[in-house]
Parts: structure tokens; C-alpha cells; sequence
């Protein structure tokens, strides 16, 4: 035997309520059914009883329908929400949306089987999307646990592995520890898969923003590839001033250090090259890495994005499959955007657009154009 639906309606007009009650009564026999008159009360009901749909009128004194809505909205990511409006209003249904309005309807259209729908639609949906974030939550946490206990093992076949070859110093098995130097050589790679997955499951969880200084980042960035470009006699260009954006100054620091690692690494270039510039695009900075590499083809300069695809063997070019991956995930957190533009045999460009700091870079925007190398 299905559940008793409970139903809230508010609205402040009592001919409203009553019509609204008698209707949701037909639409759902046997459901309880709560009018509330006063707005403000609604969010302490809701805190003290659950409802399987709230119906919000609009227009309302002292708090509309859309303050309201939000306010329910932020005490329960998934409680059905149905704006009730006088009239349609393609801007108020946009707005209502954003408010986390699950969906609305006209006055002129209540009838019956139209809130008989309407309800049942909007709890269906808020039940799938529970469904789906429980299930989504769950599969992190089953992975970040299983990353997480694959460590130590992985950390003793690194060590065990180690200290045998380290015996056989001397001793004529040329055989065994060339296999030993497979075994350790793997046993890294897999604790660098594992590492990379961590981060891929962590950046599932929102990140602070704040206004980020890009000399900053490019500054830290230089610092900790030092060693790479002096071993690979490398090249590493950033801008002489580059623009405050906002952001998560950890999180950039690591996408642009993957983008010019990859830049480096996928180069075959006597003096490998990697140029970051900047350039303004209305309310937001675009941030290019470029680089003298071997480049992309066309076909698969959206696919590079997706986890583990490789484009290129393991024997050409050493790599997880994950970085670009967790550079995406990093920027969409981020509330930005990245891609990819290349000429195979002529380098990439790897594009980050991010928001202009807030009330910071008016007068750079203002300018536009790109800032100098």
C-alpha cells in the first residue's frame, strides 16, 4: 500500500488555501494536506516535520515565494518545491529555477490531474537525484578507502624490493635483479596511480574561492620545476605581470604545474618550450599554456580530458592517464572553464579561463588585449 503523501501549500490569500486544498485532496485522496498562511513560519514546519512537496505561492507579502524557496532550498538539497504563479513569466521561472525551485505552475492551469502530474513528477525526481547523490558519495568514499588502504602495501613491495636488491649487491644474478628492478619500477607507478586517484576522489568536494594572485602562482610554479628545466635544459616563459583571478590558489598551482610538465614531457623539441600569457576576456581571464611539443590531433583534443586515456604508449611517454583529468575537475571546481587547442608537430595551447578577482583588475579589463610575456 503506497505512503500517505504529506503536502504543504502556503499562500496568504484564504480562498487560495481553500481551492489549493481541495484540489490537492482530489488529486491525492487520503493525503495530509497543511495550508500555511505566514511565510515565515514555513522554514521552522519544515524543520519539524517532513513533506513529500511544498507548494509556494509567489506573490506574498513581507517574503515572496523565491525567498522562501531559497531559504527551504539551503535546509534541504532535495525537498520538492513547486512555485505557484498568477501569471507566467519567462524571467521569474529562470530566477525560480535558480532559487532551487524544482518546477511551477500557473493558477490558470491548477486542475486536478495537472498538480496530480506536477507533484508526482517533482518527487519522483527529488527522489532519484537523493538516489543518485547517495550512490555517487558512497562510490568516492568506497574508492578514497580503498586508495587509501592500498598504500601500505604497496609502500613494503617498494621497500622489500629495495632492500633484496640491496643483498644481492655483488652476488652474479643479473637475472633477478633486473626482474627486482621491474618489481620496483611498477610498484612506483601503481603508488602514483594511487596518489592521482586520491586527488581525483578529493576534488570532488568544493573548494574555497578567494582572489588569487597569478604572479604568485606562476612564481611558486617556477620554483618547483627548477630541477625538471634545468634537467631537461628547458624553457619556462610567465608573463612579466599577470592578472588577479578568482580562484583556489592550490588548485591552480597544480593545474598549471600538470599543463607545463606535460608540455615538457610530451616534447621532442631540442630546447623544449613552455609560454604562459594571459589575455582578458570581458568579466574573466583566459590563461594560455602553450609549448613547442608534439601536439594533438583534432579528434582528440576533447577526448584528452576523459580519465586514463592514453594517446600514447607507456614505452613512448611515461604518465597515469589521469593528469588532464584532474586538471578539468580542478578548473570546473573552480567555476572556470579549460581546453585545448594544437597542430600535431607544432605544439599545444592549453586554455584556462577563470573569473577576474572581485573589485580587483577593473582597469586591466577595461584595456583587454593580452598582457606581455
Amino acid at each position: 500500500m503506497p505512503a500517505r503523501k504529506k503536502l504543504l501549500f502556503v499562500d496568504d490569500s484564504e480562498a487560495e488555501r481553500e481551492i489549493m486544498a481541495l484540489t490537492l485532496d482530489a488529486a491525492f485522496p487520503g493525503a495530509a494536506i497543511r495550508p500555511v498562511s505566514e511565510p515565515s513560519t514555513v522554514r521552522q514546519i519544515c524543520d519539524d516535520q517532513s513533506f513529500d512537496c511544498v507548494l509556494l505561492d509567489y506573490n506574498m507579502p513581507v517574503m515572496d515565494g523565491l525567498t522562501l524557496a531559497r531559504q527551504l532550498r539551503a535546509a534541504n538539497a532535495y525537498l520538492p518545491i513547486i512555485l505557484v504563479t498568477s501569471v507566467g513569466d519567462e524571467m521569474l521561472v529562470a530566477e525560480a529555477l535558480r532559487s532551487g525551485v524544482s518546477d511551477y505552475i500557473t493558477k490558470s492551469r491548477i486542475t486536478t490531474e495537472s498538480l496530480r502530474q506536477i507533484v508526482g513528477r517533482s518527487i519522483h525526481a527529488s527522489s532519484q537525484a537523493r538516489v543518485i547523490e547517495e550512490q555517487r558519495s558512497e562510490l568516492e568514499n568506497f574508492a578514497f578507502a580503498l586508495a587509501h588502504d592500498f598504500k601500505q602495501p604497496i609502500r613494503q613491495i617498494i621497500t622489500f624490493s629495495q632492500m633484496v636488491a640491496d643483498d644481492l649487491r655483488g652476488v652474479e644474478s643479473d637475472g633477478v635483479k633486473r626482474h627486482l628492478g621491474f618489481l620496483g619500477h611498477a610498484a612506483t607507478r601503481l603508488d602514483k596511480l594511487v596518489d592521482v586517484m586520491l586527488q581525483y576522489t578529493l576534488l570532488n568536494q568544493p573548494p574555497e574561492l578567494s582572489n588569487v594572485d597569478l604572479n604568485s602562482v606562476l612564481a611558486t610554479v617556477g620554483a618547483s620545476l627548477a630541477p625538471l628545466l634545468a634537467e631537461r635544459r628547458a624553457e619556462f616563459v610567465a608573463p612579466e605581470r599577470a592578472p588577479m583571478v578568482r580562484g583556489n590558489e592550490t588548485l591552480l598551482i597544480q593545474v598549471l604545474q600538470n599543463l607545463i610538465i606535460n608540455g615538457l614531457h610530451y616534447n621532442k623539441s631540442t630546447v623544449p618550450r613552455v609560454e604562459v600569457s594571459a589575455r582578458s576576456e570581458g568579466d574573466n581571464w583566459v590563461i594560455e599554456v602553450r609549448d613547442n611539443g608534439v601536439g594533438i590531433a583534432a579528434e582528440y583534443q576533447t577526448e584528452i580530458f576523459k580519465p586514463l586515456l592514453r594517446l600514447h604508449t607507456a614505452k613512448e611517454y611515461a604518465g597515469s592517464g589521469l593528469g588532464l583529468t584532474l586538471a578539468r575537475k580542478a578548473i570546473l571546481a573552480q567555476q572556470g572553464e579549460i581546453w585545448c587547442e594544437s597542430t600535431p608537430g607544432n605544439g599545444a595551447v592549453f586554455n584556462v579561463r577563470l573569473p577576474a578577482a572581485e573589485g580587483r583588475g577593473q582597469e586591466k579589463r577595461k584595456r583587454g588585449g593580452k598582457l606581455p610575456s
